[in-house]
């Protein structure tokens, strides 16, 4: 009787196994990719002048800011009741166009790296899928995510099928 249900289960779980051996599963380490493709420096510059461009719009509006504390601290006291709140009121309204300036650059900024890295990701994509299709790979994980609990020694690694299939070392 034993020996039936070993065999029954045995004959179940044959085409797990069959399965099982048919699967090729590889991964590749994105990050690593992204950071060897030759656009990332361009893309790099283009956001570092744009942060550049907003850092001197913010320094020149700090400065000034300064200038008025420093006028309102000197001649705060010569000064009547109505103009020193209008002082206060318009340093106020300088704090607050510093907040929503840092808050729009970073706004912008982000947008921006959104922009110009969407044709590079999907450049990446489309290698990956291609990698993938030409070596009859059935799953590919991106390890830089940090998902994945556990790698294999002998596991197919295809960052540098990705490099090669989008030119750069």
């Amino acid at each position: 009787m034993n020996k039936k249900i070993v065999i029954a289960l045995m004959f179940c779980a044959l085409p797990f196994f069959a399965m099982a051996q048919q699967l090729k599963i590889g991964h590749v380490n994105t990050s690593d990719v992204m950071q060897a493709m030759p656009e990332r420096t361009k893309i790099e510059k283009t956001l570092n002048d744009l942060q550049s461009k907003w850092e001197a719009d913010l320094l020149k509006m700090r400065e000034e800011y300064a200038k008025k504390i420093t006028d309102l601290q000197k001649n705060g006291d010569n000064m009547s009741p109505a103009m020193r709140e209008a002082k206060q009121s318009e340093l106020a309204d300088m704090e607050q166009r510093m907040n929503t300036l840092v808050q729009t650059a970073s706004n912008e900024l982000q947008t921006e790296q959104q922009k110009l890295m969407q044709p590079v990701v999907d450049k990446v994509k489309k290698a990956i899928e291609q990698v993938g299709a030409e070596n009859s790979f059935t799953y590919i994980i991106d390890e830089s995510t940090q998902v994945l609990l556990f790698i294999a020694p002998n596991a197919n690694d295809i960052t540098n099928l990705v490099k090669q299939k989008l030119g750069i070392k």
